[in-house]
Order: structure tokens, then sequence, then C-alpha cells
């Protein structure tokens, strides 16, 4: 055992002051019974002041007192806990970045809203998650990150992205996927490769079906987020200005996830829906945390808190302290 507070111990006179507090209490009382006389209208109440009550009360708040005292030096123990370790898979995500991705129907909009989360994934990368690469794609493709452990490299793509105002006309998730693909036959390493696809769902490309297969063949899984509500929304060019056909109409998007629903099923891949955007780091979540497969458990030694139970101790004994009294 530790304390992490020891400077505090001198706290432990609390006990014997009260001890002693209690005591001339006592005496004071019994002296003031001795030379007063208690009138009949009293003589029940002060039936109840009898020495089983006093020593309930001086023990209790005994128990409190070194509960709350305890509790503030901060013990703590060393426990040896079983801790799993996992197979080590790298990850591959692919992020839709074409215009559609921009409308606002999940704030701040679609694409702000993906780059936010993933930024939070790859800070607090689960279990079982070794490397990480980064994929970009509308029309064409672009391999932002190959397989890297550096997480302030990935952070900086996406804040790049974030400040990137290029308009990308165009999504082709064939390419996407053929460039994830790439990704993952350039690397050394014998790490399992799984691929995660956060689009809206429009697809323009040609290359679909193509690279779908070659990931069957591979024996890749993808698993696919599809993020947008159901309603037509307008795709915005900046602050203040929207896409429009050449009639002046606003061009709207309206989300599909019949392709990503394909290309998950088709790889045996899962496919998870966000529509408000609260949803999508739960997503990312349970798809990257899930499925992991546990290699071995190894016993971690560790010291953990006691003070939660003390200061429930403490509670507990101020709580019979108030009945008694």
């Amino acid at each position: 055992m530790r304390l992490l507070n020891p400077d505090l111990l001198q706290w432990w006179l609390v006990v014997p002051v009260l001890v002693a507090s209690c005591a001339v209490h006592w005496r004071l009382r019994r002296a003031f019974r001795d030379h007063s006389t208690i009138h009949r209208r009293f003589a029940a109440l002060s039936r109840r002041s009898t020495w089983k009550r006093d020593a309930g009360v001086l023990v209790v708040s005994v128990l409190a007192a070194a509960a709350i005292v305890a509790a503030i030096v901060r013990p703590q123990v060393l426990a040896s806990v079983r801790v799993p370790d996992y197979d080590r898979q790298d990850l591959i995500v692919m992020l839709d970045r074409s215009a559609s991705m921009r409308a606002r129907d999940i704030a701040p909009s679609r694409f702000a809203r993906a780059t936010l989360e993933l930024r939070n994934l790859i800070r607090r990368k689960p279990e079982g998650i070794d490397r990480i690469g980064l994929v970009g794609f509308a029309d064409s493709s672009l391999v932002l990150s190959y397989l890297t452990a550096d997480v302030d490299s990935l952070v900086f793509y996406l804040d790049w992205l974030d400040r990137d105002d290029s308009v990308l006309f165009g999504t082709n998730i064939g390419s996407a996927l053929t460039s994830a693909m790439d990704v993952a036959g350039k690397d050394d390493r014998p790490t399992p490769k799984r691929f995660l696809l956060v689009s809206d769902g429009e697809d323009q490309g040609s290359e679909l079906k193509e690279a779908v297969a070659t990931l069957r063949n591979h024996g890749y899984r993808v698993d696919c987020i599809g993020i947008g509500s159901g309603q037509a929304v307008p795709i915005p060019l900046d602050e203040s200005s929207y896409l429009q056909d050449d009639a002046g109409r606003r061009v709207t998007t309206t989300f599909n996830q019949s392709t990503l629903v394909q290309i998950a099923e088709a790889t045996g891949g899962k496919y998870m829906r966000s529509t408000s955007g609260t949803e999508l780091a739960r997503a990312l979540s349970d798809i990257t945390g899930g499925d992991r497969q546990v290699r071995r458990w190894r016993i971690s030694t560790e010291y953990r808190d006691l003070y939660p139970i003390l200061l429930g101790a403490g509670a507990l004994a101020v709580a019979a302290l108030c009945i008694l009294v």
C-alpha cells in the first residue's frame, strides 16, 4: 500500500480530539444531571440519553472522521489484473472528400464531423489497431498517409483536409478501394489489414465492381460508415453560396446507403450509419474495436485507489450519526 498525500496524515489528530471532546461532554452533562432536577415533562426525553446511545454516537463519529481522513490521504493498494493482448491489425481509412460531404445536414458538416471523429479515433487508438493509413477521395483518390503509428502525422493530414477549401466534384469509391489496396500491398509487415470507408454513399465511378471483386479475392474486409440524413440538402460552396445548376436552382444531395451496404456485404464487413453525427463516434468505436482476437492473457499489476470506498463508508457513518443525534 502507498499514500498519495502522506503530508495530510496529521489530520488523524481529529480522532483523539473528537474522543476527548465527547468525554468532556459526557462529564459535563453528568455533572449537570447530578446537580439539577429533571421535570417530569422531560423525563422521557432524558431517558433517551443513555450510555449506549452515547457510545453509539462516539463510535459512529470516530468511524466517519477516520473514513474521511483516510480518504484524503489517498491510500492505494497494489492489485494484479488479467489483461488481454489482442492480435494487432493495421487500419486503412478511406475518407470521402467530394462536394456532397460539405452538406450541413450534420453539424458543422458531414466532412467536418467525420474528420473530428477520426481525429478522436486516432488519438485514442483502440486495442488491437497497430498502424493507420489514410486515403482521401472524390472523383479520384489520393494516398495521404501510408501505414504509420505516428499520431501527429495523421492528425496533420486531417487538419490539412479541414483547411482545404477546394470543391471536389464526383465520387469514385472504386478508385479509393484500389488506392487502399495499394497501401496494403506496399507494406512489408505481415500484420492483417482491415479497411474502413467513410462516405455519404454517392458513387459515379466505373471501377467499383472490379475493386470489390479484387478485395474479396484477397480476403480483405471493408467496413463502411454512411454519414448523412435522409433528406435532400443543398451543397455549400462556401459560407454563403451553394452549388447551382444551369437554371440557377440549388443542387441538392441525398444520402444513399445502397453502395456502402453492397460493399460491406460483398467483403464480409459491417455497415453502420450516422444520421446526426452523434452516432459517428460510436460507429467508429464499434467497428474498429469489434471482432478483436485475444492472442494471450498477461498479468499486470497496478495501484488502485481506495478513497471511493472510504468516502462511501464515511457518508454512511454521517447518515447514521444524523439518525442517532
